[in-house]
Formats: structure tokens, sequence, C-alpha cells
């Protein structure tokens, strides 16, 4: 019987790399990617990188460790394809406040187990930010996604026609209060429009601009745009808001992974999804949308969700080797 030596890493380069491109595909505020990844044999710690941070947009941290959790999720989904059982930890170590999650690896099993089903539409879920169809989305699908988001300890909440109308207003004073924060403006300046190779928002993937009042974020809102063209929004979007029972970093981090088994799900139902967290993202208002939901839960996403009307547009990722700053 042949044995690994201790000296020689559990993972193969290539397996790394499998791993950590899945991880890397996961959504982040202004895809800004602040995570970094250290491998340990069967241990994976995901690390949050401060320099992709976002003081004045995200100042409790709240939003970039929900995207540390989505990176998390698509660890364990490409760990599974690859026949690993996963288990994992959040918050770890306290004497690295930096490890925010930490994947172990179990043994391989055949078959695989199940949340591989989902490793197919890493590559095809992206923000989607232009307009949805008319078609309705069937309410077996609905539940496919509120399902998701519970297997990870979140909920969703589809909101009526009347708490859009009450959340519809609730953008509108976030975006007013976005067009007046120059620290806000100046920080999204470094992330968003222009030409972007491996991370940030390039102007292409921005969505075309509404001819009338949409519940869509315009992310280049307060500075100078290019031509993206205009179309007509859907007048009633479908609202997903996620939430969770407590505000704990954990708790982020459990919304994160919620999020991306939510959006992976939505997205093999071919669904597209946008994000409108900018009612979340100020305190006061934040409190509002809690009233759509209820005051025992806790708001951490608004998502959009609908069939996408045009095409989309990929963002653009760093390279795997990037991010690893570490593996044994």
């Amino acid at each position: 019987m042949t044995t690994t030596r201790a000296t020689e890493p559990l993972l193969d380069r290539d397996e790394v790399g499998f791993l950590i491109r899945a991880a890397g595909t996961a959504p982040s505020m202004h895809n800004t990617q602040p995570w970094r990844f250290e491998i340990n044999g069967p241990v994976i710690d995901v690390i949050l990188d401060a320099d992709r941070s976002l003081p004045a947009e995200d100042r409790s941290g709240r939003l970039i460790l929900i995207g540390l959790g989505a990176a998390t999720f698509n660890l364990r989904v490409a760990a599974a394809t690859l026949g690993y059982d996963t288990t994992f930890a959040t918050e770890p170590d306290p004497d690295r406040q930096d490890i925010v999650t930490r994947v172990f690896l179990g043994s391989r099993q055949t078959p695989a187990p199940p949340l591989a089903r989902l490793y197919g539409e890493l590559g095809r879920r992206h923000t989607y930010r232009g307009p949805m169809t008319p078609i309705r989305i069937p309410a077996t699908v609905c539940q496919l996604v509120v399902a998701a988001a519970r297997c990870e300890g979140a909920d969703l909440s589809w909101l009526s026609q009347a708490g859009n109308q009450r959340l519809e207003s609730i953008l509108r004073l976030a975006d007013d209060l976005d067009l007046h924060d120059e620290d806000r403006l100046t920080e999204r300046e470094q992330w968003v429009g222009g030409e972007r190779v491996v991370d940030g928002v390039p102007v292409e993937a921005l969505g075309s601009l509404p001819t009338s009042a949409a519940m869509v974020r315009d992310l280049s809102a307060g500075f100078e745009r290019s031509d993206r063209g205009t179309a007509a929004f859907e007048h009633q979007p479908l609202i997903g808001i996620l939430t969770t029972p407590g505000d704990r970093p954990s708790e982020w981090l459990r919304a994160g992974m919620a999020l991306q088994h939510a959006l992976l799900t939505a997205t093999s139902c071919d669904l597209a999804a946008s994000f409108l967290n900018q009612a979340l993202e100020y305190t006061q208002l934040r409190s509002q949308v809690q009233e759509l939901v209820g005051s025992d839960i806790r708001p951490q996403l608004i998502l959009r969700f609908g069939f996408p009307a045009e095409e989309g547009t990929d963002t653009p990722r760093r390279s795997w080797p990037q991010t690893v700053t570490e593996w044994h």
C-alpha cells in the first residue's frame, strides 16, 4: 500500500486552481473581490483582504463579509464537484481576525455530494442590470430559490405590490443621499465605470439606462457616464429581501452563502438578478426596509429577479494565483 508523504500537499495545482477559480466567481460589492486564500492540506481559509474594503460605502463591513460568504459557498460547490464533502466554521481563529471562514475537506465520495449539481451555474451567473421581460416567474421557481436560501440559515421574503411601492420610495431617498455624499462617490469611481481588466465594474456591465423611473440601481450615478443606451424597464419587478435572524458578522457570512445558493438556483432556472442594496447602506433607511419584512429579522440584501430581456455582461476576475497567499 502506498501512502502520501506528509510534505506533499493534499491538492495538486490543477485542483487548487479549480477550487479557487470557482470561489472567485462570487459576487462582491462593486466587484472588489475582497478575498485571499490559504490552503493547508485539507483546510482552506477564506481571508478578508482589507485593502479591497469600501470604508465609505460599507462602513460596518457587512456587505464585504457577505461577499466572502458567497465565495465560501462557491468553494463548497467546487469541492463537491471534486467529490469532497465539506464542513466549515465562521470566525474560526481568535488570533487571526482576518480569517472569516475555514473550509474543511472531508473524504472523497462517489457519487459527488449534492452541491456539485450547482457547479455548472458558476460561470453562467452574473449580476444583470438590464430590463426584465414581462414573463411571470412560476411559483415553483420562487419556492426553489427560497428553499436554497433557507438551506444556509437565511430566508428570502417576496414583496407585495404595496411593498414594492414602499421600497421604491426608500430607494429614491437612498439614491439622493448617494448623489450628495462626496466620499462615497469618490470611492465608487475607483471601482465603477471605464475599462476594467481584473476587478471592478466596467461600463459595459452597467446595463441600459431606464427611459423612466425604474427599480434598478445605476452605479454610475454621480459622475460622468458613457453612452450606454436606454431601455424600458419592467413596472412591477419581483423583489426579494434576504434576511437573517440576527445581525452579527457570522450571520453576514451566512447571508452570503444563502445569497449564492439562491442565485445559483435562480440561474439554473434561467433567472437573472441584480442588487438594490443602496436602501440598506444607510442605517436610517435599513430600519425602514426592516419594517417591510418584520421587526424580528434583519434585512441583509435586496434582490431584483426576472427573465432577462437583454444579454448581460460578465465582470472581470483576478487570476486565481493572485489570490492564494499560502499553499502547502
